[in-house]
């Protein structure tokens, strides 16, 4: 099974509790990020909101519904209108992969439902560290979509170097299509294997105008200007990488935090945290629009430094835990069959498990979804990774994951351990993706 299924399937499940085929030519399920409004899964705010919520009036499921087929048990214009009827859907989710746990009616018009916590969060530690770089990666079939990917260099009257940082761009966005096509149900071909139904993608640096002629679909990467002038940079990428390079040992010295140890010197360090600064700035607004380079402070988005500043105090972690074990302070770590997760259900490890983890397949999958069409939501992943490592960083705050070696004790400490190592692995695979390599060290 899928992993981006689990979230549809409770979609599904609501679906069936509500409705029933209206015949024998039911559909099959419709994608969980095709129900829109009617059912919401929350990120924020769950203690307060649910973890979803469901559109209590039915005139707002009426597209969902004739989509799908399907009509309505009853015919009343709320879909839950007695307090039993929330009661019959909580028994009947004790069947589900992940069983609610209550269900209650705002008087805003909707139903907010709250999941049975253990079950969610024993799924996706053990799937997050069973999978390790497979986690989100769709199962490929003989009848799986092929795509090919095709990168297409220069731009017609330009010299090549006022367009060097432009060209960089385009390189990387290609590379990312190219790893992302990896995670997606699409087959990738080489042109020559080709067939009449393979998506043809074209990573350009602007659109083809002669559309008669035109036998594939344009992903185009758009210029690189200045933060105030808004016109196409003459800065060389090696400039660029120079001038990033000196923002993150800026940024070093501010947090007084990051260290060369492990790492030949500082400057190795740097020049690593340069590079994946200059692929963040490049990809943090869509690919088809102008990306405006960071100058002096003037730039957008918390970008590489805040990733991977948080990632390195993840990989500090682990590597003290590990530490300690070989000095015999702590025990080794047991199997995680034998761990007791339900020290996990706490609001703030349920944010990061059920807002974050969960989904990360879904989020994978909807990045190309619009690839058809041209678009690719690269810049969407750099938005889960900064919010990702931003929750992650609330988390290192205000919870002690290498508490004191006592026995009441270990369940926590092994417990938030392997919580910190699941986060790690996602971490990993979407700095995987976007070509930037992790810093073990700060």
């Amino acid at each position: 099974m899928d992993h981006s299924s689990q979230l549809n399937q409770v979609s599904q499940h609501l679906l069936d509790f509500f409705t029933v085929p209206a015949g024998s030519d039911a559909l099959p399920p419709l994608r969980l990020r095709h129900f829109g409004d009617t059912i919401r899964y929350n990120i924020l705010g769950l203690t307060d909101n649910g973890d979803l919520s469901v559109c209590a009036n039915t005139r707002f499921w009426q597209a969902v519904v004739v989509k799908q087929r399907r009509q309505f048990r009853s015919d009343t214009d709320e879909l839950m209108p007695e307090n039993e009827e929330l009661q019959s859907l909580i028994e009947n989710a004790a069947k589900w992969r992940f069983p609610l746990k209550e269900a209650t009616s705002l008087p805003i018009g909707r139903y907010t439902l709250s999941f049975q916590r253990l079950p969610i969060i024993q799924y996706v530690i053990k799937n997050v560290l069973s999978q390790a770089g497979d986690y989100g990666r769709r199962r490929k079939t003989e009848q799986s979509p092929t795509l090919t990917l095709v990168l297409e260099n220069g731009v017609a009257g330009t010299g090549e170097g006022a367009h060097e940082l432009r060209q960089y761009r385009l390189q990387v966005i290609y590379d990312i299509v190219r790893r992302l096509a990896e995670y997606s149900p699409w087959h990738l071909v080489e042109s020559k294997d080709a067939k009449n139904d393979t998506l043809r993608v074209h990573v350009e640096l602007q659109k083809c105008t002669q559309s008669a002629l035109k036998d594939h679909v344009c992903l185009v990467s758009g210029p690189v200007v200045e933060p105030v002038q808004k016109t196409g940079t003459k800065m060389t990428l090696e400039n660029y990488l120079e001038l990033r390079t000196t923002h993150m040992r800026q940024v070093a010295v501010h947090r007084n935090g990051i260290r060369p140890s492990g790492i030949s010197n500082m400057d190795t360090l740097m020049k690593r945290l340069g590079a994946a600064a200059v692929i963040v700035d490049l990809i943090s607004v869509r690919h088809q629009s102008a990306v405006t380079l960071v100058r002096n402070g003037l730039g957008s988005s918390k970008g590489a430094s805040y990733i991977l500043y948080n990632s390195a105090r993840l990989e500090t972690l682990l590597r003290t835990f590990n530490d300690k074990v070989k000095a015999k302070v702590y025990d080794p770590l047991p199997p995680l069959e034998s761990i007791d997760l339900s020290i996990l259900e706490d609001d703030m490890d349920w944010q990061l498990i059920y807002g974050y983890l969960l989904p990360f397949p879904e989020v994978l999958e909807s990045l190309m979804e619009q690839l058809p069409q041209g678009s690719c939501g690269i810049h969407q992943f750099v938005r889960y990774i900064e919010n990702l490592a931003g929750v992650t960083s609330r988390y290192y705050r205000h919870k002690k994951v290498l508490v004191q070696k006592r026995d009441q004790l270990s369940p926590i400490l092994y417990a938030r351990v392997y919580l910190i190592m699941t986060v790690r692995q996602v971490l990993n695979v979407v700095l995987a993706v976007l070509g930037i390599q992790p810093v073990d060290y700060i």
